[in-house]
C-alpha cells in the first residue's frame, strides 16, 4: 500500500523482487511451510543491497527510496514477534511519507490519506484483533481529531525560502530546453507529453496566433545549433505596446532559471521564487534554478514595439564561424540585388514556399554543413530546422536577426480560463530587427505548415507522426465524458497547486501580517527552529526517563511468576493478547474449556481464576508485600 506509488520510478527488479517475496511468504503460511532461516535472509538482505548500489552508482534519491523498498520486501521473513510487525507497520507509515518527495499532486495526497488509514487500521488490529471494518473506522476517527493539527502545523510551522534548511538538491530527470539549441532538440521535446507550465488568464485568452511564449533568446551559431545570449542586462526602457494581458503561470520545474512569458512580456513577479526584471533580450528570469513547480504573476503586451537599436545587440548581426556557402551565397545575392531588410524578409520566406520543403518530426540526419544539407539537400525539418535556417539566411545578407526558444498553442480547459501548454507544445522561431518597428516576430514554420499555428502539433503533421498522446482514444459515446473528466480533474489539480504547492515563505508570511504576527528573517527563523526541536527532544527524553523509573524492575517477583504462568497457557496454545488485561484473559481462556470437561480441565480453570485472583491483589491493590499471597501465587503456577 505504501509502496504503490512508486511503482513507476523504481527499477523494475525492485518491483518484482517485493511481489516475489511476499507472494513466497503468503504461500509459505498458507501451506505451513517452515520459514526463511537467519542465513538465508542474511544472504538475501546482502544480494538486495548491493544489486540497489549496482542500480544506483552515485547514490542519489532513488538509491535510498530502493534500499527502503528491498527491506519492505524482506521484513515479512522475520515478522515473528509482535514486535516485528509493529516495526513493518511503521516501516510503512515512513514509506507513505516518501510519497511527497516525488509529487505533490492532488492524487498523491490523497492517496496517502487512505494508505495511512489502512496501516492504521492494522496496526489497531495488531494490538486489539477485530474485524477490520471496526478498525478502519477507529483509524478514520483517529485521523479526523488529528487533521486540526495536521491544518496548523501546515498554516503555521516556520517556511524557510528556498529548499527545507537551505539545502540545495541536485535537479534530474528534468524535462524541457537546455541551454543551447541544436536542429532536433525541438523534435525530441515534441514527442514528450508531460506538462511544460499551465496559464490562467485573468480575462480573455488570446487567439492561437499570439500565444507564443518566449523563454530563450539564441544569438550565437557554432556550425551545428545555436547559443543562448548571456551578456543580456536588465532592461532600462520599457516596452510599447498594447492589449495588456494579465495571467499567472504555474511553470514545472525544468532545472533552469528561465520562465516562458507569452510574447511580449513587460514583467512581473513571483509567487514562493523571486523572478528578475525584464532582460534587454526581453526574456525573464529567475535568481535560482527552478527545481520545484513555481508560480508567477506576469504581465505582457501583444501588439509592442521594442525601440531602438541597442550597442550590444551588435553581435546579431554576425555568424562567427559559419561555413555553409550555398547558403551565404544565396543570401549574398540577394544584398547584392540591393534588396531592402523587409525583401529579403520576403524572399527568405518565399524559398522555403517555392521549393517543397515538408515539416516533419522524421527529418533524416544532416551533413556537417547543416544549414546547406537543410536548405538544399533533405528540405525535411521541424521548426528549429526553419527557424535556424532563416536567421542564417538574414544574417548573412546583413540583417540583424536571431532565433526565439519557446512555447506555441496549449489546451484550454473548459472548466476554467488557463492553458495546458506541454513539452510537446515546444517551438522555435525568429526575430528580425526593423528600423521603426524594432525587434518584431518571423515564424518560417507559418510558410511550410500554417496549421502548426492555429491548429498545434497535431495539425500539422501526417498521421503517422502524430505521438500517441496526442490523439483521443475513442470510447465511444464514453469519448465526451472521458474529456470531461480529464479537464475536470485537471483544473482541480491547478487549484490545488494554487493552495498546496504554492503555500510558501512568501504566503504565510502574508497570511501571518493579516493576522498580526510579524514573521522573522532566515537567520532567526533557523535559530528558532533548532530551539524548538530542542526542546522536544528534552520533552520526549524527560518523559521516556519517567516512564522508565515508573516502570516495575525486572526483579518484581510478583510478574516474574505471572510471566511465568503466561509463558505456560501459550504453549498449550493461549498467548496472551498484548492490549489483553489480566481478567480479559483468563476469562478467555475459562471460556474455551466449555461448561463441562474432564477433572483435570476443572481443575484448570479454577487455578487460572484464583492465580488471576491473586495477581491482581498483589499488582494492583498495593499488597505486593503480602508473603502468604505470593507464596500462594507461585504454589497454583507451578502447579499448573
Amino acid at each position: 500500500m505504501a509502496l504503490a506509488p512508486h511503482v513507476f520510478s523504481l527499477p523494475v527488479w525492485i518491483t518484482a523482487w517485493c511481489a516475489f517475496i511476499w507472494s513466497y511468504m503468503v504461500w509459505g503460511v498458507a501451506k505451513g511451510k517452515p520459514w526463511p532461516d537467519a542465513k538465508i535472509r542474511h544472504l538475501l538482505t546482502f544480494v538486495s543491497i548491493t544489486a540497489v548500489i549496482m542500480s544506483n552508482p552515485k547514490l542519489g534519491g532513488n538509491f535510498y527510496l530502493g534500499l527502503l523498498a528491498v527491506m519492505a520486501g524482506l521484513k515479512p521473513m522475520e515478522m515473528r514477534s509482535h514486535r516485528d510487525r509493529m516495526i513493518t507497520a511503521f516501516l510503512a507509515h515512513f514509506i507513505v511519507i516518501t510519497g511527497l518527495f516525488k509529487s505533490e499532486t492532488l492524487f498523491i495526497t490523497l492517496y496517502m490519506f487512505v494508505s495511512v488509514l489502512v496501516t492504521t487500521a492494522v496496526m489497531i488490529h495488531l494490538n486489539h484483533p477485530q474485524p477490520m471494518r471496526k478498525n478502519l473506522k477507529l483509524a478514520r476517527r483517529i485521523m479526523l481529531e488529528a487533521a486540526p493539527l495536521m491544518v496548523a502545523l501546515f498554516l503555521l510551522f516556520p517556511r524557510v525560502q528556498g529548499s527545507l534548511w537551505g539545502i540545495k538538491t541536485k535537479h534530474q530527470g528534468f524535462t524541457g530546453f537546455s541551454g543551447s539549441l541544436e536542429l532536433g532538440d525541438v523534435t525530441r521535446l515534441v514527442r514528450n507529453d508531460k506538462v511544460a507550465f499551465r496559464a490562467e488568464f485573468r480575462h480573455t485568452i488570446p487567439e492561437p496566433d499570439r500565444l507564443y511564449w518566449r523563454g530563450i533568446v539564441f544569438d550565437t551559431f557554432n556550425g551545428r545549433g545555436w547559443n543562448p545570449v548571456n551578456r543580456a542586462m536588465q532592461r532600462l526602457e520599457p516596452v510599447k505596446g498594447k492589449d495588456l494581458l494579465e495571467y499567472t503561470l504555474t511553470l514545472e520545474p525544468h532545472g533552469q532559471r528561465w520562465v516562458f512569458a507569452l510574447d511580449m512580456p513587460i514583467g512581473g513577479k513571483g509567487i514562493g521564487q523571486r523572478i528578475g526584471p525584464v532582460r534587454d533580450d526581453l526574456t525573464l528570469r529567475t535568481y535560482r534554478r527552478i527545481k520545484r513547480k513555481r508560480r508567477f504573476a506576469l504581465k505582457s503586451y501583444t501588439v509592442y514595439n521594442t525601440g531602438p537599436w541597442r550597442k550590444w545587440e551588435q553581435g546579431f548581426k554576425t555568424l562567427q564561424g559559419a561555413s555553409n556557402p550555398k547558403a551565404l551565397a544565396l543570401a549574398r545575392e540577394w544584398k547584392k540585388q540591393g534588396l531592402l531588410p523587409e525583401q529579403i524578409i520576403d524572399a527568405a520566406l518565399n524559398y522555403f514556399g517555392d521549393h517543397a520543403f515538408v515539416y516533419t518530426l522524421n527529418a533524416p540526419p544532416l551533413k556537417k554543413e547543416v544549414i546547406d544539407s537543410f536548405l538544399f539537400e533533405s528540405r525535411k525539418g521541424y521548426c528549429e530546422h526553419y527557424a535556424s535556417a532563416f536567421v542564417f539566411l538574414i544574417r548573412a545578407a546583413g540583417v540583424p536577426a536571431r532565433v526565439v526558444g519557446g512555447y506555441l498553442g496549449g489546451q484550454k480547459n473548459p472548466y476554467s480560463n488557463f492553458l495546458v501548454v506541454r513539452q510537446a507544445d515546444a517551438h522555435a522561431w525568429a526575430e528580425v530587427w526593423l528600423d521603426g518597428k524594432g525587434w518584431f516576430r518571423v515564424d518560417p514554420t507559418a510558410v511550410v505548415a500554417p496549421e502548426r499555428i492555429t491548429g498545434g502539433v497535431a495539425s500539422a503533421l501526417a498521421f503517422d507522426e502524430i505521438p500517441s498522446f496526442l490523439i483521443d482514444p475513442e470510447f465511444g459515446w464514453l469519448s465526451g465524458y472521458w474529456q470531461d473528466i480529464r479537464f475536470g480533474w485537471d483544473a482541480i489539480n491547478l487549484q490545488w497547486d494554487v493552495w498546496f504547492s504554492g503555500y510558501s515563505y512568501f504566503e504565510q508570511k502574508a497570511l501571518l501580517a493579516r493576522i498580526g504576527v510579524e514573521t522573522l528573517d532566515r537567520i532567526s527563523q533557523m535559530k528558532l527552529l533548532v530551539a524548538a526541536s530542542a526542546l522536544i527532544v528534552l520533552a520526549a527524553l524527560a518523559l521516556f526517563i519517567r516512564q522508565l523509573l515508573q516502570t516495575d524492575a525486572p526483579h518484581n517477583p510478583v510478574r516474574r511468576i505471572y510471566q511465568r504462568f503466561c509463558a505456560k497457557m501459550e504453549r498449550i496454545g493461549f498467548p496472551r493478547r498484548p492490549a489483553e488485561g489480566p481478567r480479559d484473559y483468563a476469562d478467555r481462556m475459562i471460556a474455551s474449556h466449555g461448561e463441562l470437561g474432564t477433572a483435570s480441565e476443572q481443575d484448570r480453570k479454577r487455578l487460572i481464576s484464583e492465580i488471576t485472583d491473586i495477581y491482581i491483589k498483589l499488582r494492583y491493590a498495593g499488597d505486593e508485600n503480602d508473603r502468604d499471597a505470593l507464596r500462594a501465587l507461585k504454589t497454583r503456577v507451578k502447579r499448573i
